[in-house]
């Protein structure tokens, strides 16, 4: 079997493998940093939207819980209908802190694609060195049949 003379020797392959191997590193580097990147500035937009909706609906409320305890104020004390107002808010308060809790954690900047990735890398670099082993020396309790009776026969 012959090769082209533009192809390269297996020597020659094998000399450029370090520098792959380190060049697919950094580049792994380089996509795991733009991931974390990315899914944190989604992150940072999604907070930040939370507490432009959370501005506007702190003013609405306000009008809310005056329109509430003026109604309650029709059949209850307006001191029983302040606090059963409250009480209704509180509740409010904790559903959204829940829900908020809830958002932040999904958003976790953990890069899953580059993750995977290099794990399929080091699993390739793996069967190659496995591949490139040498044969291990049979220990010496097996050894091969002699034709003077020695060995393993049978």
């Amino acid at each position: 079997m012959s090769r082209k003379k533009d192809q390269p020797g297996t020597f020659e392959l094998l000399s450029r493998l370090p520098q792959q191997i380190v060049t697919l590193a950094k580049a792994e580097y380089e996509n795991a940093k733009r991931e974390v990147v990315a899914k944190a500035k989604n992150a940072g937009i999604g907070a930040g939207a939370i507490l432009v909706a959370l501005f506007f609906l702190f003013f609405m409320l306000e009008a809310l819980v005056i329109a509430a305890i003026a109604a309650l104020a029709l059949v209850w004390p307006w001191w029983l209908a302040a606090l059963v107002v409250a009480a209704a808010l509180l509740v409010l308060a904790a559903a959204a802190i829940l829900a908020g809790i809830a958002l932040i954690k999904r958003g976790n900047p953990v890069p899953e694609e580059t993750l995977d990735r290099v794990g399929g890398d080091v699993a390739a670099l793996g069967e190659v060195r496995v591949n490139a082993e040498p044969p291990t020396p049979r220990d010496a309790t097996h050894r091969m049949p002699q034709a003077d009776g020695e060995g393993n026969w049978r």
